[in-house]
């Protein structure tokens, strides 16, 4: 019964796609495994494919929910003037990136960021799709076959022709009906679609960079990266001590059960940052991370 609803619920969104060109939105699990060598642990996150008639964003669900509640909390910290920010219940999303991506011609934009410093990647690399007659099914959907290779992994899609959008989730896109299912050959990160909604009003999007985003290429980011991996905090220390080298707010923060100064926060950053580097080094985009 699931299942039907969940084919009734896309064929309606297609064809809602097609006659009024709505946004819809369509939910894939993400499962990856970012530390190589603890390969029996993965985690899951649920992402959306937003689709408009100028193009489609993708982003975590979890990230949303996040961010919605965090401009909230501060606007309304600075209406009360109240330092003390409780984050204790709020569940970070594991997956920060967004994609967006401008119809017809799919130029797609990373947006993604460096420890507190936002950045826009433009990457117009055109998918070398080879398809082949391979059948199968997803969520009973009728699925051809596709392997191309990007950003350093092999990488096999499948793809269903009666959903006549070209897109999905990633940067992904380029053949001839959504993509429900693709996964890298070593199964360290896939996408498979888990269902759809329709999004009340119609929505342009935009590859237009954020006031405080910095457009940057691919090089630009991995020498970036290179420099934050000596120093993970420096710009949150740089922001710190403005104003003569001295902070004009002193924070208090709760967060994952602890409430810390602004200084220990920072050294706190700075531990687990590192930490992260070791064991988290299978990133989806092996190309920017070198």
């Amino acid at each position: 019964m699931k299942k039907i609803t969940s084919l009734f619920a896309i064929l309606t969104i297609v064809a809602t796609h097609q006659i009024s060109a709505q946004s819809n939105q369509f939910l894939y699990e993400y499962k990856f495994r970012l530390d190589s060598l603890s390969r029996d642990k993965s985690d899951i996150e649920t992402m959306v494919l937003e689709t408009s008639p100028t193009g489609s964003k993708f982003y975590s669900q979890v990230k949303a929910v996040y961010d919605s509640t965090m401009q909230a909390t501060f606007k309304n910290a600075k209406m009360t003037q109240n330092n003390h920010f409780d984050f204790t219940s709020l569940k970070p999303a594991k997956v920060d990136d967004e994609v967006l991506k401008m119809y017809p011609g799919y130029q797609t934009k990373l947006r993604t960021r460096i420890s507190s410093t936002p950045l826009l990647i433009e990457n117009n690399r055109k998918i070398d799709w080879k398809i082949t007659s391979d059948k199968d099914k997803v969520l009973g959907y009728n699925v051809q076959k596709a392997t191309a290779s990007l950003n350093g992994r092999k990488w096999i899609a499948w793809f269903a022709p009666e959903i006549p959008v070209q897109d999905g989730p990633y940067n992904f896109y380029g053949l001839p009906g959504l993509i429900l299912k693709i996964e890298d050959t070593k199964g360290d990160h896939s996408f498979t679609l888990v269902g759809s909604r329709k999004v009340s009003g119609e929505q342009t999007l935009s590859l237009d960079k954020k006031a405080r985003e910095i457009a940057v290429t691919e090089e630009k980011f991995n020498k970036l990266w290179r420099e934050h991996k000596k120093d993970p905090v420096k710009d949150y220390r740089q922001r710190g001590s403005s104003n003569g080298g001295t902070a004009t707010v002193t924070a208090v923060v709760s967060f994952d059960g602890k409430t810390l100064s602004q200084e220990e926060m920072m050294k706190e950053m700075e531990k687990s940052a590192k930490e992260k580097f070791k064991k988290e080094n299978n990133y989806l985009n092996l190309n920017l991370y070198q």
